[in-house]
């Protein structure tokens, strides 16, 4: 049997237009009580329900007793609007009709056929008021002086927060003292106080009544260094110390600091940069403290690594992002040594880089036997040879592990197939930091790549100065033409060989390298040995991003004074010009790589090879890469990585195109427009050293173990 219904109880059928409507019978209690209908329980999590979201619509009370409703457009339907009263039609005075004339009975009125209660005249007024358009309420302009007294107050109040910081935590850093929960949890407090503090000092400081000079002061107090350092990178330490007592209290911080990352990130963009980075600095702490589930720590890695390559997309040049990448390399060494070279080797060179690259290093210059073991040959020995160049090491060592890679080098390109273009890549460009010996002053092809840039800025001030020569981007496609031409002239006729760099002087047992000089004397046979090897792999495609980057490096140094010449006579212009004849060009358009503007085709996700992303920054791409190139049309971060067919047309064109440019130098090479063929001019041919090899050949008769396999290079 069904009992009768209940108005009030649940149903799932929508309402109706007669359920909507309030009863006209009201209940004394509920018209003099004042309780909420809800229970305890709901009260209480309605009373931290925050404020309705604008365009949400709410129904308000019509009688005592009843709920009011909040619906929103995505949360709910909305309710059927009320039904519109039936428009008047005039009745002639002869024929009166009772339904459209307005009486007065037993104290009710009467229109049109409705009875109007008190209760439907609330309901009506109710609606009246939910239709009612209101303008919008006014607002009065902050003034310049009410700004400045706001900021006032908020820097005097964070300086007070930021110095109890630092206080406690010194004095927790020199304490041994396990901490309660509550103690940390009081510590959590007084940092996220102080984040706080320093959100409404940024939002304050670049409103928008804000004048020039207020928005300059968080530059000028080092606000944003600031609240890294004592809101949350001190706090960090601390907590790290004391794991793993303090984890789910770091963890909790880290979920913090990371929110109001964002919150800056969103609301104060003038930072942007540094908010970036300071998110992918969180990341990493997240991704260091997770020990137990690896699943977790690869994920917060690729936040971390995420986070960073925007930075680097913003601040190419600046070598801190790539030690912070190169720590997230681990454990694939070979990626690690290409960050940290570069984090050294960069436009703005990041000096810390020198002590965190030695936690690399000094697990394979102490020989220990577990890394060694852990990877391969090739990788190890690759790895070894650049501490010892790094540490000026042993010689004799550094000769050893030098021939070792070159060795493994043919199998392992042969092995490793597809993976060598990432690899490849990344060697070809950590050879490039070998050859400047890590940027060290001493470095000639250091110094010339940093003088050259500075002459590059003064000369670009100058030109800015005058209205006339200002031209933009032109203008610095025109300021490196100038210096090209200045060095070159019309031949190479005009180029002397002032300074070369000096040739090894073989295996020397208990000598150690001495001089930047040295360094690159022992690199030389190394590097160009390794380009031998690989342009000799006729008709293998992987090869091309190597090649594609010992090419674009060797033509950026015609842009600095003495630097190509100082490394003619050691670059192997036979193998290279055999290379570029046996290229595929399935796909490439002679005209594009015989044209002089830069080939800039689309491969498929854009007009950037992946490559090219790791070329960016380095001190020398600032000859390769048009101004404009990395702006407009930018490849996605998740397809930078991505190997596809179609880069290989685009990659041969840039062989291509950097070949026929190293043969305008009338020096190197000769480029046939008829034939499309490469050959080398007689004094490249006259550069060749033949025995360049044993200039790092180690001496085998010391009864070492070490495999003397090589493999013969033409």
């Amino acid at each position: 049997m069904v009992s009768t219904a209940d108005p009030l109880r649940a149903c799932k059928r929508p309402a109706l237009d007669q359920d909507l409507r309030p009863s006209t019978k009201v209940r004394p209690q509920d018209r003099n009580s004042t309780a909420s209908p809800y229970s305890p329980r709901h009260e209480q999590a309605i009373s931290h329900t925050p404020s309705p979201a604008v365009g949400s619509v709410r129904t308000h009370s019509l009688s005592a007793g009843q709920r009011s409703v909040q619906r929103t457009p995505l949360s709910s339907p909305k309710l059927a609007p009320p039904l519109p009263l039936p428009v008047p039609v005039p009745v002639p005075a002869a024929q009166p009709n009772p339904r459209h004339s307005l009486q007065s009975h037993d104290g009710e009125k009467v229109a049109f056929g409705y009875t109007l209660s008190p209760v439907n005249s609330n309901l009506e007024a109710a609606l009246d008021h939910i239709t009612k358009i209101k303008l919008q309420p006014e607002t009065r302009p902050v003034t310049h002086e009410q700004l400045v007294n706001e900021i006032k107050g908020l820097y005097a109040g964070l300086v007070m927060v930021e110095k109890k910081c630092v206080e406690v935590c010194l004095q927790q850093s020199q304490s041994t003292t396990k901490l309660s929960n509550e103690q940390w949890q009081a510590l959590i407090a007084l940092h996220r106080t102080l984040l706080h503090e320093h959100l409404d000092f940024f939002q304050a400081t670049q409103h928008p009544a804000a004048s020039p000079a207020l928005r300059r002061l968080p530059v000028k107090y080092a606000m944003p260094a600031r609240m890294w350092r004592h809101g949350i990178h001190s706090f960090l330490e601390l907590l790290r110390h004391r794991l793993p007592h303090s984890l789910e209290h770091m963890l909790s911080f880290v979920y913090l600091a990371y929110q109001m990352m964002g919150l800056l990130l969103e609301y104060v963009p003038a930072f942007h940069e540094t908010w970036i980075e300071c998110l992918g600095d969180l990341a990493r702490y997240r991704m260091a403290i997770e020990e137990t589930d690896m699943r977790d720590r690869e994920t917060w890695a690729n936040v971390a690594r995420m986070w960073y390559n925007r930075a680097a997309d913003r601040s190419p040049t600046t070598g801190r992002i790539q030690h912070h990448l190169a720590v997230l390399a681990r454990p694939n060494i070979v990626r690690q040594q290409f960050h940290y070279s570069k984090a050294l080797t960069s436009g703005i060179p990041f000096a810390n880089a020198r002590d965190s690259i030695m936690l690399l290093f000094s697990p394979f210059l102490e020989k220990s036997v577990s890394t060694i073991q852990k990877y391969p040959k090739f990788e190890s020995s690759f790895v070894t040879a650049g501490g010892l160049l790094f540490t000026r090491g042993e010689i004799h060592e550094y000769c050893v592990h030098g021939t070792q890679y070159l060795s493994e080098l043919d199998n392992h390109i042969s092995r490793t197939g597809s993976n060598w273009k990432v690899q490849g890549s990344e060697i070809a460009l950590t050879f490039t930091a070998w050859l400047v010996d890590f940027g060290t002053d001493e470095s000639f092809l250091w110094n010339g790549l940093r003088s050259n840039a500075d002459n590059i800025k003064a000369s670009r001030a100058e030109k800015q100065l005058d209205p006339v020569t200002n031209t933009g981007q032109v203008e610095d496609a025109q300021i490196k033409e100038d210096i090209h031409q200045e060095i070159w002239g019309d031949g190479s006729a005009n180029v002397i060989a002032s300074h070369q760099a000096s040739p090894a002087a073989g295996d020397r047992p208990g000598a150690k390298l001495t001089s930047a000089e040295e360094v690159t004397a022992y690199v030389v046979p190394v590097w160009a040995t390794s380009i031998s090897i690989v342009a000799g792999k006729v008709g293998d495609r992987n090869i091309l991003p190597f090649m594609h980057l010992t090419l674009a490096f060797i033509w950026s140094l015609s842009y600095v004074p003495g630097a190509l010449i100082y490394l003619e006579r050691y670059i192997p212009w036979g193998r290279l010009a055999l290379c570029l004849n046996t290229l595929s060009r399935s796909g490439v358009v002679d005209a594009r790589f015989e044209a002089k503007e830069f080939p800039q085709h689309q491969s498929g996700t854009g007009r950037q090879l992946p490559e090219d992303f790791l070329i960016r920054g380095f001190e020398w791409a600032y000859y390769y890469f048009p101004a404009d190139f990395f702006e407009g049309q930018v490849v996605d971060e998740d397809e930078r990585t991505l190997e596809l067919p179609s880069h290989a047309a685009p990659r041969a064109e840039r062989c291509l195109w950097l070949g026929v440019k190293l043969a305008q130098l009338n020096r190197y090479l000769i480029y046939d427009l008829k034939s499309k063929q490469f050959s080398c001019t007689e004094f490249a041919t006259s550069l060749e050293i033949p025995s360049l090899l044993d200039c790092v050949r180690p001496q085998t008769s010391l009864g070492l173990d070490f495999d003397a396999q090589m493999v013969d290079v033409v």
